[in-house]
């Protein structure tokens, strides 16, 4: 009898251990990622994970990197990739913000008086280097770096290259714009498919105009003052101001 009840306490016993390793799981290994959410000034930067496009704009975020330093890139156009460091912790998410600097490059020029090619001395030049912001005559020896000029006939302001009897042969295309204000951010359309380029300009013109040069660079020019015309010796004279675009092709102001 002694037997028989120790057999079945080992068979028991069997059961429960039995039991015990069916019900056995493996401890869990914590997952070694976190986050980086991101945002920048301006939005709809592509990020770039340690070289690797995600497909993703901020602002967004990147899940599941693993833990540790990786290098963030942002992209957008017209401005500088930008590349920042981020430390990755696990289980969180690390919130960073970047200001992306634009690769615009301009430099304004003006007031600079201009005037009329009839009846004016040396001392009265009558065209415009738009690169330099230097006033040449038509005439002078340095006439060849001429890109506009104020014209008695008609009173244009107009492409050098129609200067044809002092042999100038830098040619700019003109397009009035929509506004008075220089720096209202607006970029010009592209030649010289977007609007209606001509090669000149009235002298009284109020709005500002898009200019287009020989060396494939855009200006954008207002007419800010005028006067003289009032007979020998007082010659017609116009004052301008504008913005020269550093880069070729480039048509942001």
């Amino acid at each position: 009898m002694k037997k028989y009840i120790y057999l079945v306490t080992i068979l028991f016993l069997s059961l429960i251990i039995a039991s015990c390793d069916n019900n056995t799981t493996e401890p869990t290994v914590p997952d070694n990622t976190g986050k980086i959410f991101i945002n920048s000034t301006p939005t709809g930067a592509q990020i770039f994970v340690d070289g690797t496009n995600t497909n993703k704009v901020t602002p967004d975020s990147t899940d599941k990197l693993s833990t540790g330093n990786h290098d963030i890139t942002l992209k957008l156009d017209g401005y500088r990739d930008t590349t920042i460091t981020v430390n990755v912790v696990q289980g969180l998410t690390t919130n960073k913000f970047v200001q992306l600097t634009s690769t615009l490059s301009v430099t304004p020029y003006g007031p600079r008086r201009i005037y009329e090619t009839a009846g004016t001395t040396v001392d009265q030049p009558s065209g415009l280097d738009l690169s330099s912001g230097n006033a040449y005559g038509v005439s002078g020896a340095d006439n060849g770096k001429v890109d506009i000029y104020y014209t008695s006939s008609g009173y244009l302001v107009q492409s050098a290259s129609l200067n044809t009897s002092q042999g100038l042969t830098r040619e700019t295309f003109f397009l009035v714009g929509s506004g008075t204000n220089l720096n209202d951010g607006v970029s010009s359309p592209t030649y010289p498919i977007g609007g209606t380029w001509g090669t000149s300009i009235s002298d009284r013109q109020s709005n500002y105009v898009f200019l287009y040069d020989d060396d494939s660079h855009y200006s954008k020019l207002k007419i800010t003052n005028y006067g003289g015309g009032s007979g020998p010796g007082d010659p017609a004279w116009i004052e301008v101001t504008w913005i020269y675009n550093n880069t070729a092709i480039d048509t942001r102001f």
